[in-house]
C-alpha cells in the first residue's frame, strides 16, 4: 500500500496523562488538595513529539499499537487534528491503552507515575512495515519509553535506508550493551548522560560525560540538555554550547520531547546541528 511520503517517522510511546498541579510533594501519609486537575495534557513521548512536529509543519506518520479503547481513540483523535498520519497507528481490542499521572510542584518540578511496565505491543515488522510504507522519508524519531531493544533494531532498519535517526534514550532502565553506530542524533538529559557516562551525577562535568559518551557508545551527535543552563551538542572533536533562553518555568512536562522535535524540525528547514539545537532551545523555553 502506497501513502504520502512525510518527512519524519516517529516510532515511540502513546499514553495519556491526568496531570494534578500542588504546592508542594506530599509527605508520606499527608493528603493534598490540587490547584489544579487536567486530563489528557501529556500523552507519552511518541505522541509528544509527533504532534509538536507537526504543529510546526513537519510531515509526521506515527507509529504505534495501543487499545480500542478511550485513550487510544483520544490519540488518533490528538494526532489527525495536526495533520499527524495515523497509518500505522493500530488500535486493538485485546489490548490497553497506557495511563500515568504527572504531580506538578508551583516551581515547575515534577514527579511522574506511569502504567506497570508490560511487553513493547509493536514488533520489529510493524516497523519495518511502516518505514517501507514511507520509503523516502528522511528522518526516523524513536526512544525507550516503549521498548529498549526494538528501538535500537528499529534504527538500524531506518538507516538501512538512508534515514537520520533520532533516539531519546529514556527512561534508560538498564544501560546498553551495544554501541549506538546507528543512532545519527542521541538526545539525553543530565540525569541520563551521567548513567551512560558511568558518573554518579553530572555537576559540572558535562564536558566528560559528552567525551565519555561520544568514545563509548560512538552515536554521530549527542545532544544534552542541561536544565536552565541550555544544551550541549557533541560530534567526534567538536563540543558547542547553546545557552538557554530566560523564562519563568511553570511546567518543564513535555520540555524534552519539544527540543527533540524543534531539534529535528531545524534540520528539515535546513539549518545545520548548533542551529537546530538554539531554535530547540527556544521552542522548549516556551512550553516551560
Amino acid at each position: 500500500m502506497m501513502h504520502k511520503t512525510p518527512k519524519a517517522i516517529v516510532f515511540n510511546k502513546h499514553g495519556v496523562g491526568h496531570m494534578a498541579r500542588v504546592e508542594h510533594f506530599p509527605k508520606p501519609g499527608e493528603t493534598l488538595r490540587a490547584l489544579e486537575w487536567k486530563f489528557g495534557e501529556d500523552a507519552g513521548k511518541g505522541t509528544n513529539v509527533a504532534m509538536v512536529l507537526g504543529l510546526l509543519g513537519v510531515e509526521t506518520a506515527f507509529v504505534c499499537k495501543v487499545g480500542r479503547d478511550h485513550e487510544g481513540e483520544l490519540g488518533v483523535r490528538w494526532l489527525q487534528s495536526v495533520g499527524v498520519d495515523v497509518t500505522h497507528f493500530q488500535l486493538d481490542a485485546a489490548l490497553q491503552t497506557d495511563v500515568g499521572l504527572v504531580i506538578t510542584q508551583t516551581d515547575g518540578e515534577n514527579v511522574i507515575i506511569g502504567s506497570p511496565a508490560h511487553a513493547c505491543y509493536s514488533t520489529l515488522a510493524d516497523v519495518r512495515q511502516a518505514i517501507d510504507d514511507f520509503e523516502g522519508a528522511q528522518y526516523f524519531l524513536t526512544g525507550f519509553e516503549i521498548d529498549q531493544e526494538l528501538p535500537l533494531e528499529a534504527c538500524r532498519y531506518a538507516k538501512s535506508k538512508g534515514m537520520q535517526t533520532l533516539l531519546n534514550p529514556s527512561p534508560l532502565v538498564k544501560i546498553p550493551a551495544q554501541t549506538l553506530e546507528d543512532v545519527d542524533y542521541l538526545f539525553v538529559n543530565e540525569i541520563e548522560a551521567a548513567q551512560l557516562a558511568g558518573m554518579q551525577s553530572l555537576g559540572e562535568n558535562w564536558r566528560a560525560a559528552m567525551e565519555r559518551i561520544l568514545a563509548q557508545y560512538k552515536p554521530k551527535h549527542v545532544l544534552m540538555t542541561l536544565g536552565a543552563t541550555g544544551c550541549v551538542i557533541g560530534s567526534a572533536g567538536k563540543i558547542s554550547f547553546c545557552p538557554s533562553y530566560r523564562v519563568n518555568v511553570v511546567d518543564t512536562i513535555g520540555a524534552g520531547d519539544g527540543f527533540m522535535a524543534a531539534f529535528t524540525a531545524g534540520l528539515s528547514w535546513g539549518m545545520d546541528c548548533v542551529e537546530s539545537a538554539d531554535w530547540a532551545n527556544r521552542y522548549s523555553a516556551v512550553v516551560v
